[in-house]
């Protein structure tokens, strides 16, 4: 059924999975509705009362109620449980053109977990969607790898992959994109499982494809102010006094460089930084581990880092930096740090 809906009468659908908002396009897409009429319906769903949920087109909803004087929006209104709902809402983001590729998985695994979501066993591997799938897929792996090694496999574990292979096997084929299983989970489910949420948000705001998340990740373990100032220049005017990121990571946006120019980035942050740590071991060359333990605690750098760069362990660290005798022989300039120390701690 077809109908013209109060769009202050929508609620949210739980199971959208697009993560931004891109404002530009948002109210391009405002000013298009309201100038050429509504091309497509959304979809909704009754929700009680007078209200619908939305199912299918976010974007549409948000465009007419922030950038448009119109009241209401063409719908269809359909009857769903949430199965078919979360499967409905999840295949029309997944055809999406300008799919990330973390908000692309998240679809994938909304797919699987709606299709499996109602079996007990599989509904305990976890408590969210990524969860559930990642946990179920493991064990189809590890009972993959076992029949290939010939181990011997105990009743459960086959029982619970003879259960679900080929339920999943077949949820993949009929992807919008086949996809192997097997493929996923190890290539894909670690873009929204393994990467944290600030490495997740840049790829999403940014656009970018896997391989380049991929590097990204490697960027940010491998320096975190590199990742920061490759991540914040879009956020500065180009006659900003900080525009000078560096001569490599500003003469395009983020999206537009490869994952081998985000890994040439990683590789000359990696050499910088062990310049840097080798230039520092030669500071004080002739000090030995509790003299340096001792001035490293009195510079004020705590236990953790001390014992890292040092390599020795915390409670040394302790022993060392109360050292009676090296405490006594201190003198002022020990006790209250140079600039130069500063500069060039060990």
């Amino acid at each position: 059924m077809f109908k013209l809906i109060d769009v202050n009468k929508i609620d949210p659908s739980p199971f959208q999975i697009r993560k931004h908002r891109d404002e530009g396009k948002l109210k391009e897409l405002g000013a298009s509705i309201e100038r050429d009429t509504q091309i497509a319906p959304i979809v909704v769903r009754p929700n009680g009362g007078r209200h619908y949920q939305l199912i299918v087109g976010h974007r549409r909803v948000e465009a007419v109620r922030k950038y448009t004087k119109m009241k209401t929006i063409l719908a269809r209104i359909i009857k769903a449980d949430d199965r078919q709902a979360r499967r409905i809402s999840a295949a029309e983001n997944f055809q999406r053109e300008d799919l990330t590729a973390i908000e692309e998985v998240d679809a994938i695994v909304e797919l699987v977990d709606a299709e499996l979501i109602e079996d007990k066993q599989y509904a305990s591997m976890g408590e969210n969607p990524a969860d559930r799938v990642k946990t179920l897929l493991v064990k189809l792996d590890s009972m993959r790898r076992s029949k290939e090694r010939r181990y011997k496999v105990r009743g459960k574990t086959r029982q619970t992959s003879n259960k679900f292979v080929g339920r999943v096997e077949e949820i993949f084929k009929k992807l919008p994109k086949p996809l192997e299983w097997l493929s996923f989970l190890h290539h894909d489910l670690p873009l929204v499982i393994d990467f944290c949420e600030e490495i997740q948000e840049a790829s999403i705001k940014n656009g970018l494809n896997g391989a380049q998340t991929r590097a990204l990740a490697k960027l940010k373990a491998a320096s975190n102010p590199e990742f920061q100032r490759l991540t914040a220049r879009d956020k500065r005017s180009p006659k900003s006094k900080m525009w000078h990121v560096s001569k490599d990571s500003c003469q395009s946006s983020l999206k537009e460089m490869s994952a081998r120019e985000i890994d040439n980035i990683t590789d000359r942050a990696v050499k910088k930084e062990n310049l840097k740590e080798l230039n520092q071991n030669r500071v004080s060359p002739s000090l030995n581990i509790k003299t340096k333990t001792f001035m490293m605690s009195r510079l004020g750098f705590p236990a953790p880092r001390i014992a890292a760069r040092l390599e020795v362990n915390c409670k040394a660290v302790k022993k060392h930096a109360e050292n009676p005798r090296l405490t006594r022989s201190a003198n002022p300039d020990t006790r209250r740090p140079t600039a130069t120390l500063r500069r060039n701690p060990f």
